[in-house]
């Protein structure tokens, strides 16, 4: 009697299992459903699958959107703006024009918006974020950051 209550009770908490991992699995699917048929409506970057699409280089579009990325995320976590910003923009405009596939023209393994060493990830957001973080660690600012690098050659920072 009492394996068959035991019996009973797995199979219950199975069926209540199964049942959440396919509503979760539905309420993926329609979500993700969505965002296919009403992202590029809305105006919605498109995301890219670096393993099914192998691009080289960021639309206008796409390099437009970066740069208010950066502008928007440089205020947000950093507090910079008006000179600071100028310089940041200064600084990825020359690096990269804001496109997150560049790649470095002088063979280092540089890669991206912010033309970080070893990086191979294209999600804009996700580079312009390092990027920041990385002026932030070794720089302190993007002017500081310019500056060196206008006074480096070949030009790095």
């Amino acid at each position: 009697m009492i394996t068959l209550m035991f019996i009973e009770l797995i199979l219950r908490k199975r069926e209540k299992l199964m049942n959440k991992w396919v509503r979760n699995g539905l309420i993926l699917t329609v979500t993700l459903g969505l965002l296919v048929v009403f992202a590029p409506k809305a105006g919605l970057p498109h995301q890219i699958n670096p393993v099914i699409e192998k691009r080289t280089k960021a639309t206008a579009d796409e390099k437009k959107h970066n740069k208010e990325v950066a502008k928007g995320y440089a205020y947000a976590a950093q507090g910079w703006k008006g000179r600071e910003w100028e310089c940041l923009l200064s600084l990825w405009t020359n690096e990269s024009r804001f496109d997150n596939f560049a790649e470095n023209k002088s063979g280092s393994r540089a890669f991206g918006i912010a033309q970080l060493l070893g990086e191979k990830d294209v999600r804009a957001e996700y580079q312009i974020l390092k990027g920041l973080k990385y002026i932030k660690h070794r720089y302190n600012t993007p002017c500081r950051a310019y500056e060196f690098w206008l006074n480096s050659s070949p030009r790095h920072y």
